[in-house]
């Protein structure tokens, strides 16, 4: 990050913008040490038995805080339109003894057996703005937008007493549509505010069935007039099932957390 905010430092900082609340371009580096619950269940590929429904972090031992890296870019092509997309991964792992018998796919991982599990998320989204209305004091827009959720999960476990090792594997990629609102407002000539809210009610996309969530708010001080530190808390929240050929099952997911960023504007 601290390479991004030199290099737009030193080539940009004179570039025009129209004002704080809607600059032409922004872009955004931010780090968020988010919380999150995930609770998911994978069935097995050649029957109609479920798996088990597992709470990732309490039966799993999955971290429940990561720090995300989020990176976000805005553009305003014209006066009342916006584009914006963002971007981030959290790689997670964790290691506990289970105290069930859980069915994870095609396998059944014993009571007491030593589970080690990987799950990786990647999510990129793109959504679009109008403004209804825009000045300099404040703004309110009307949202669109879609983004995909990358989960990628591996669970291994050896068993006390044995040298046979488990695995199982399950990865798949989500659509999110959502619509929403968001606001923005300027309190000083030097301190914004933009809160904005998005859901997608439950709807099914191809072979995906959900709802989701989604909610943040950022407080954000104008050091120089092209340079912001803000501070934000980010809320999402996911329920879908999937019906593929190759995966079927269940995953509710939340993330939530405060966020400290830094913002390039021109």
């Amino acid at each position: 990050m601290r390479r991004l905010v030199l290099l737009f430092a030193l080539a940009l900082p004179l570039a025009a913008q129209d004002s704080a609340l809607f600059p032409r371009f922004s872009i955004t580096g931010a780090v968020s040490p988010s919380n999150f619950t995930t609770t998911a269940r994978i069935d097995p590929d050649a029957s109609n038995a479920e798996g088990t429904r597992v709470g990732f972090e309490r039966d799993l031992g999955l971290e429940r805080s990561h720090t995300l890296q989020r990176y976000a870019v805005e553009w305003r092509p014209f006066r009342r339109h916006e584009l914006a997309a963002t971007y981030f991964s959290a790689p997670r792992s964790g290691l506990q003894q289970i105290d069930r018998d859980i069915i994870f796919r095609n396998q059944t991982y014993p009571v007491s057996a030593l589970v080690g599990t990987q799950f990786d998320l990647t999510s990129a989204s793109l959504t679009y703005t109008y403004w209804a209305r825009r000045s300099d004091r404040d703004g309110l827009g009307i949202t669109l937008g879609a983004s995909t959720l990358s989960l990628d999960a591996s669970v291994t476990a050896t068993q006390a007493g044995s040298s046979i090792t488990i695995q199982q594997t399950a990865d798949t990629d989500v659509p999110v549509a959502l619509a929403g609102l968001q606001g923005r407002v300027a309190f000083t000539p030097s301190l914004l505010g933009e809160a904005s809210v998005a859901t997608l009610p439950r709807v099914t996309i191809s072979d995906y069935t959900g709802h989701a969530l989604t909610a943040d708010a950022r407080l954000e001080f104008r050091a120089l007039r092209w340079l912001g530190i803000g501070a934000a808390y980010h809320y999402f929240h996911l329920n879908v099932d999937v019906a593929q050929t190759t995966l079927s099952g269940t995953l509710d997911m939340k993330i939530r957390g405060p966020e400290g960023y830094v913002r390039l504007a021109f």
